[in-house]
């Protein structure tokens, strides 16, 4: 009973809040699972701010407490009766957290993974896409608003800093968020970032510099693709996959020597990822949209010249693949044209991911 008072007393508030685009609902219990440094701890206290502050509990499943107490899911029930408490939330919610979920009128579970068979509405919270970005830095120029995104990438608490600092905010995150053995595994998935990869791939090179086993190998990468920590992108054509970190500062961040391209490839996959679109890689051209017949190239510097001689030295893949728009992703260029049967569009990442919204 002494720690659930401390938590009853104790009622955090995020003074930095910015609005996100994912809309929860104002009464009734729900699940909210996003990557670790999303925001979804923000997200749901700013959500209790308009409650009475005697009517709701916020427990945090990874307050050290834990380590050493247990809470008896009875005796919780009886301090909910007791002070009259509407609502619970649970953050940092895992399997295993309490023996079964505890009768309140309000449920809310935050996780890094939907909770397995609960029948409770769910909802994802992903890194900020460039919409949300705008909303956190406004006042700007398009331009400067863009290469502020290249430099402050989409995890919220690292979007609030400036760029001198943002490097710093994210190794504070790193280390917080990930134990000795998945840091040094992210090292090596750095590595593989904008590459195809298969596990047995990663594993290999990663026991070529740490301890490693292959079960725990294997068993992390899992768990990080349920996380959505990283995704592997599916071959068009093939069996292969292209590895993409959740965040693509944070791949910098890992591998100090990752070429611009690479980098600006990631953010375009992730803004189709954020908005829904399911696709494949398509060998080195770009990503092809399941639905529709459309396919979205990264070239963040090539004239119109430059991708002039490349749509025409690859057309028959486009053609083949059943394309007839190709949008080509760009820094800052802006040019259109027609081949056979496809065209061929250039925008700025920051007016197509606005587009795609």
């Amino acid at each position: 009973m002494e720690i659930l008072d401390s938590f009853y007393d104790l009622k955090p508030q995020n003074d930095l809040f910015h609005p996100r685009k994912l809309r929860l609902p104002e009464r009734g219990s729900f699940s909210i699972c996003g990557a670790r440094a999303t925001g979804k701890s923000a997200l749901i206290l700013d959500w209790l701010k308009d409650r009475p502050q005697e009517s709701w509990l916020y427990i945090d499943a990874q307050d050290p407490v834990f380590a050493l107490e247990d809470i008896d899911v009875t005796m919780l029930e009886e301090y909910l009766s007791r002070e009259k408490i509407r609502t619970l939330v649970m953050d940092h919610w895992f399997e295993g957290f309490l023996d079964r979920l505890p009768k309140v009128e309000e449920l809310i579970l935050v996780s890094r993974t939907f909770p397995v068979d609960m029948p409770l509405p769910r909802y994802e919270l992903f890194p900020l896409d460039y919409e949300e970005f705008l909303g956190f830095d406004r006042g700007h120029s398009p331009t400067q608003t863009f290469n502020r995104f290249l430099k402050l990438g989409t995890l919220p608490s690292v979007s609030r800093t400036t760029p001198p600092s943002a490097l710093l905010k994210l190794r504070e995150l790193f280390y917080e968020k990930y134990d000795d053995q998945e840091s040094r595994l992210l090292l090596i998935l750095g590595r593989f970032q904008g590459r195809r990869a298969t596990t047995h791939q990663i594993y290999t090179a990663a026991r070529e510099y740490f301890r490693i086993s292959k079960d725990w190998t294997y068993r992390t990468i899992r768990r990080f693709e349920e996380e959505k920590i990283l995704y592997f992108i599916p071959e068009s054509q093939g069996t292969g996959r292209k590895l993409i970190l959740y965040d693509f500062l944070l791949s910098r961040y890992l591998n100090k020597r990752q070429p611009f391209p690479v980098t600006f490839d990631a953010m375009v996959a992730l803004a189709l990822i954020k908005h829904g679109f399911p696709f494949y890689t398509l060998k080195n051209l770009g990503y092809r949209l399941q639905t529709g017949e459309e396919i979205i190239l990264p070239a963040p510097f090539e004239s119109e010249e430059q991708f002039w001689k490349r749509a025409q030295h690859h057309y028959g893949t486009f053609k083949n693949s059943g394309a007839r728009h190709v949008t080509v992703v760009s820094v800052s260029n802006r040019f259109r044209f027609r081949i056979g049967m496809i065209d061929f569009e250039a925008l700025p990442f920051y007016e197509w991911s606005i587009l795609n919204e």
